[in-house]
């Protein structure tokens, strides 16, 4: 495994990391919290290089911390939400993805031409089947993201890989555990993408068959199943530890045949320190 610090190519994609690694975790239970919160945060999280791959890199990085709570702007480390509309038990929000490049080093696509980092951006709508405040909330989420490559390799070079989508049942909670100062969050969900999406990874041109890799054309639809988990510890009021975990299944997708896909299952684990420097004397709306 080898451990890859902070470089070009994480400037882009740290945030999408972020919010990738702890996209729904509670807030803190309060009445009126700050209308908003800074700091600094260190991550720490290992991936497998893509869905499907055998091979894993661990990622160390540091990254600014910054919480806002506006009446029609909101963000934190699920991104930003609530910019379009919310009625009732329906709710706008922009949904955040990211993942790092694959390493060169990659066995499976040895020869094949290097896949930068990607940051996925879209439209996402919520529906909520019980909400107590922020923090202890069951919806669910749909999400459709354009997906884009990030390479700084030879300079900026940014290109469109397509669409990714996912649904998500998510449970968040801050009470039961409240005396400890601990709150979770757990989600399952299918993921999707379109044959461009698929493609920018298991896709195997003719010129780059082996007697060991055969061409391989990838189509769009189902991509897998995950199931993640998260959990917020409070030390002290301005220091706070996350930990995370994520179970990727690709059995039946429509990727699963080809060579690029070396295992049906992937786990990614992360924690994060948090550290928070200062907040507004303002409260939220």
């Amino acid at each position: 495994m080898k451990a890859i610090f902070f470089n070009r190519v994480l400037l882009v994609v740290m945030y999408a990391l972020m919010a990738c690694l702890f996209p729904h975790l509670p807030g803190a239970k309060a009445d009126k919290l700050p209308l908003y919160e800074y700091g600094l945060a260190a991550l720490g999280a290992r991936f497998p290089h893509y869905r499907g791959s055998d091979e894993y890199s661990t990622y160390v990085l540091p990254v600014p911390y910054f919480v806002y709570r506006g009446k029609r702007l909101q963000a934190n480390r699920e991104g930003v939400r609530g910019i379009f509309f919310r009625y009732r038990n329906i709710q706008s929000a922009l949904s955040l993805f990211g993942t790092p490049p694959v390493p060169n080093e990659n066995s499976a696509r040895r020869g094949l031409s290097r896949r930068d980092g990607t940051v996925e951006i879209g439209p996402a709508v919520r529906y909520f089947f019980y909400q107590d405040g922020e923090n202890d909330t069951l919806y669910v989420e749909s999400a459709v993201r354009g997906v884009l490559s990030v390479g700084l390799e030879d300079g900026l070079d940014i290109a469109g890989q397509g669409i990714s989508a996912d649904c998500t049942l998510v449970y968040k909670n801050s009470s039961l555990f409240s005396e400890q100062k601990i709150r979770y969050h757990l989600s399952t969900g299918p993921l999707f993408g379109d044959s461009r999406f698929h493609s920018f990874y298991y896709e195997v041109d003719s010129h780059e068959a082996t007697p060991f890799r055969q061409s391989y054309q990838a189509g769009g639809g189902y991509g897998g199943w995950q199931l993640s988990g998260s959990v917020l510890k409070e030390i002290t009021a301005k220091l706070q530890v996350a930990l995370y975990g994520k179970w990727l299944n690709t059995s039946g997708a429509v990727f699963a045949d080809s060579p690029l896909v070396r295992t049906t299952d992937n786990y990614v684990i992360g924690s994060m320190l948090i550290w928070k420097l200062g907040e507004s004397s303002a409260r939220e709306p």
